[in-house]
């Protein structure tokens, strides 16, 4: 249990206050911890005047802010922000250029991906140009280092354009690091672009927590769809590679859409870990084992997602298919989105494909005034889970939400943005265009008793003290106060829960967090003065 106090300050109690304080410098501080909140920024732009936009995640409300000099990345379809274990951001890229937390391109930030099809290589000649070139969405994620606080890893794709029907070739893949404590804290690119596997896959790849909690399995998927890799990361360093054959019919040998579909789609993993869900062809799906110990995947099913024609522009009828999926927290449920429908179902269902549940209308795209833009079918976008357990399928001006993710079909509170324009499904007076970025689970802990949690790679001990910590900001309040939460390992079988206790015992308040979620907010501005400690139980301990 560990707790943190706040103070209720009403316009005049001077000596109040300065009691309080004295009080605070009493308490006996938790044992030091790490936090988990490396994605509390998500990003966006200014449409039309080339501004960045910052997400800021503040549980039931989220803060924007908006640079005031053009940016100097460009973006249109994604885009991906760290923050450290705290929570502050430390550096964003749009998978070509590294940009730092003064919103420069960082020293060595440009020149990624060269010899790919959608390279922004560096100038020899003009080494500061701010001119750039988005790279291939969703073919980048960010890992943060397992011994330095300070370094990060780029892990990205070598992208090939190709006319056949796998559309993208990835030959390779890249590492790149990043060190925040280099250039005065504004941070430096290290070294980019060195290859760490080479075998050709598609390019839809996860990033799982290895079963110590410290390591990362890059999972990668043959371009056909019947194979899978999975290689090891010890920090920037491949200690183990593991082959896993899936048995099922060659898909590339059915049709183009099918080829194109299996090839091009992202490869998702649960909040766990411990699933994979990957499409299977044109309208299907395979749902997959993965076991975060060993690295093998292995089949549990398939089942069809079905087939929607939709009627676009100018009346041409276009077939539909489900084209991202994102499971709930708990693992029980798995979203769809495609161009015709956002859909739900329900993995522990007997028949998989039968529980499907379409929720909302159809996804249409809105302009710049949010305005719904019917015929034009590009509302929806990859999912993306956010910190205060909420999913997010942000693409432009289509901010679509799913608020209550592990409840059954309409219970499940999904906010299409079509069906509820012109107001953003994210609050009023949300006009940015905005990015759902394909973060990795770093809340993921290791997998106690199971004999995977003492393997360490690392020669470095595992974090010290108690693993939980709380936080309650700011500490001296007039109106909202919000409270962070750290856990030595998340899950959705933790139940993490906050009391704000006054010093009588009373307990005045109660929250009860989400898997993987670690923001809450209070409104305390009806509270009487005086000093309150927000305590934190998990497992009624």
């Amino acid at each position: 249990m560990a707790f943190s106090p706040f103070f209720f300050k009403p316009p005049v109690m001077k000596q109040i206050l300065y009691l309080s304080y004295l009080l605070l410098f009493t308490v006996t501080l938790p044992p030091k911890s790490y936090g988990q909140q490396y994605d509390r920024y998500w990003m966006g732009r200014v449409w039309g005047e080339y501004k960045e936009v910052f997400m800021r995640f503040d549980e039931d409300t989220i803060s924007y802010y908006v640079t005031p000099e053009p940016s100097q990345i460009s973006f249109e379809r994604g885009i991906l922000a760290i923050s450290n274990a705290a929570g502050e951001l430390q550096f964003y890229t749009n998978g070509n250029v590294v940009v730092s937390w003064d919103h420069h391109i960082m020293q060595g930030g440009k020149g990624f991906n060269q010899g790919s099809t959608a390279d922004d290589f560096l100038s020899p000649w003009d080494p500061d140009t701010t001119y750039n070139v988005p790279y291939t969405p969703y073919a980048y994620r960010i890992i943060p280092d397992s011994e330095d606080e300070n370094v990060y890893y780029l892990v990205h794709a070598f992208v090939i354009n190709k006319g056949d029907c796998t559309f993208i070739d990835v030959p390779r893949m890249q590492i790149s690091k990043i060190d925040m404590s280099a250039n005065g804290g504004k941070g430096k690119v290290v070294y980019k672009n060195r290859y760490f596997d080479e075998e050709l896959v598609g390019v839809g790849f996860s990033l799982v927590r290895h079963g110590n909690g410290r390591d990362w399995w890059v999972v990668l998927r043959k371009q056909d769809g019947l194979a899978y890799r999975s290689v090891l990361l010890h920090r920037d360093s491949v200690v183990q590679v593991v082959e896993s054959a899936i048995p099922l019919p060659n898909i590339t040998g059915l049709s183009f859409d099918d080829c194109i579909a299996t090839n091009g789609s992202p490869l998702e993993a649960s909040f766990d870990g411990s699933r994979l869900l990957d499409i299977y062809g044109f309208g299907g799906a395979k749902l997959l084992s993965f076991d975060r110990c060993n690295g093998e995947v292995s089949l549990l099913d398939t089942f069809a997602t079905g087939i929607v024609p939709l009627v676009t522009i100018g009346g041409v009828v276009v077939d539909c298919s489900i084209i991202t999926y994102q499971f709930s927290p708990s693992g029980r449920y798995l979203y769809g989105a495609g161009y015709a429908e956002f859909a739900q179902w329900d993995l522990e269902a007997p028949d998989i494909g039968a529980s499907k549940v379409k929720l909302g209308g159809v996804p249409w795209d809105l302009n710049d005034d949010q305005t719904v833009m019917v015929g034009f079918p590009w509302g929806a976008t990859v999912f993306a889970p956010g910190p205060d357990g909420k999913i997010y399928n942000l693409f432009r001006t289509a901010h679509s939400v799913i608020h209550h993710p592990d409840e059954k079909g309409e219970d499940s509170g999904l906010c299409l943005a079509a069906d509820n324009a012109p107001v953003s499904c994210l609050g009023p007076n949300v006009p940015y265009y905005l990015f759902s970025g394909r973060h990795a689970n770093y809340r993921l802990g290791a997998l106690e008793g199971s004999g995977c949690d003492t393997i360490l790679t690392s020669t470095m001990e595992a974090a010290t003290g108690s693993g939980y910590t709380v936080t309650a900001s700011p500490t001296v309040a007039t109106g909202g106060v919000e409270v962070a939460i750290t856990l030595p390992g998340y899950g959705s079988h933790v139940t993490a829960e906050v009391q704000v206790v006054d010093m009588l015992g009373r307990v005045l308040h109660r929250h009860r967090f989400p898997p993987y979620a670690y923001l809450h907010r209070l409104d305390v501005s009806g509270w009487a003065a005086g000093l309150y400690n927000v305590v934190l139980l998990e497992g009624g301990r």
